[in-house]
């Protein structure tokens, strides 16, 4: 969530922006207070938290410029722009040295300022994301440790301690950020990222974080309660990124398993006539061969060798249709040097013997 502070001496102006952002109905931006002029402004500030001030230039006691000085020297996180009627142009060269995001000309149209807010919120996330990789190389060494940890829980499921490994990487980030407690939810990012990718899971999306999941409902941020605020979006932040970790590693698991049995069907459905033993279908993989066989009996509700025998017995009706061939030389074909052992399977598979099958099939007898 983004705050803005809105700084105008017209109060019907301040209304009309505060209605403006409202309408755009992006939910990751909220006006958290307004002032009449840079003054009030820096007051505001010093008890409240905001991410961006959108400001005129011509007010008493404290201009826009001197405004957006004070927030540069003191708030250096946050980012302005102005708001202003035609004839402040003159303005425009000091705005631009203060590295102000836009200026906009009154009256305020809904789309310019919807554009602003988006170009404001993306220099935001931005320098954050830039200062949280910063810190996480620099730190990297050191945390080495605690990244093992999450990529071991991630590839044995060992699923119970991720709130154990949250608070230590929450104590961890704690250090790393100082007063710099905007960076949370930026620093979880980064941390998040390269933990999948050191679990092969590439690239990641982060949905924003709404007041309403930390159940915080008010518009404005004291500053006194910033530093909690923040800590509660990271810990939710890393709740979700842990979580959303180990459903992409299920669904990624659940495909390689798949592709495994899929590839082993298909091994047999060549090979059926051959001698199989499951060490050398493990080899295909390659896995263990009790962690092949668990597998393909979780996935297909049968063993391997009642899927081997499947095929076996399939074939054999096939062949039990053609007259020339004896029962043993089908039962060699499918893979069975003896041909009792075929007729006793072949029984117990279809409750009759092979030649009961051929007589039934009106076929000429052995």
């Amino acid at each position: 969530m983004y705050r803005i502070l809105i700084v105008d001496d017209e109060p019907h102006i301040r209304e009309g922006i505060t209605a403006k952002i409202d309408q755009c109905g992006n939910t990751s931006l909220t006006v958290s207070g307004a002032a009449s002029n840079g003054s009030d402004a820096l007051k505001w500030l010093q008890a409240h938290y905001a991410d961006i001030c959108i400001t005129d230039i011509r007010m008493p006691v404290m201009d826009g410029i001197g405004l957006i000085r004070s927030i540069r020297v003191h708030y250096p996180w946050m980012q302005c722009f102005i708001v202003s009627s035609y004839d402040d142009f003159q303005y425009a060269s000091q705005a631009i040295q203060l590295g102000v995001t836009d200026y906009i000309l009154k009256p305020v149209e809904r789309e310019v300022i919807k554009q602003s807010l988006h170009q404001a919120s993306d220099r935001i996330a931005k320098s954050r994301a830039d200062t949280a990789f910063k810190i996480l190389v620099q730190k990297m060494h050191a945390a080495r440790g605690l990244a093992g940890r999450w990529q071991d829980l991630l590839l044995t499921h060992q699923f119970d301690k991720y709130p154990l490994l949250v608070a230590d990487t929450l104590s961890m980030m704690d250090e790393w950020v100082g007063g710099q407690y905007y960076l949370f939810d930026s620093l979880c990012k980064a941390w998040i990222q390269m933990v999948a990718e050191g679990v092969k899971l590439g690239e990641l999306q982060w949905p924003p974080i709404r007041d309403e999941e930390l159940g915080f409902e008010s518009r404005q941020l004291p500053l006194a309660h910033a530093r909690f605020y923040f800590r509660l979006c990271a810990v939710m932040r890393l709740e979700k990124g842990i979580l959303h970790l180990m459903e992409r590693l299920q669904n990624d698991d659940s495909k390689e398993n798949s592709r495994i049995v899929q590839q082993i069907k298909g091994y047999i459905d060549r090979h059926y006539a051959e001698k199989i033993n499951l060490e050398e279908l493990a080899d295909l993989i390659p896995i263990s061969k009790s962690y092949l066989a668990v597998l393909f009996k979780q996935s297909t509700g049968q063993t391997i060798w009642n899927y081997l025998v499947d095929v076996r017995m399939k074939h054999a009706k096939l062949l039990l249709l053609d007259q020339q061939l004896k029962v043993y030389e089908i039962a060699n074909k499918i893979g069975y040097e003896n041909s009792e052992h075929f007729s006793k399977l072949f029984k117990g598979y279809f409750g009759i013997t092979p030649k009961e099958y051929r007589r039934a099939m009106d076929l000429r007898p052995e």
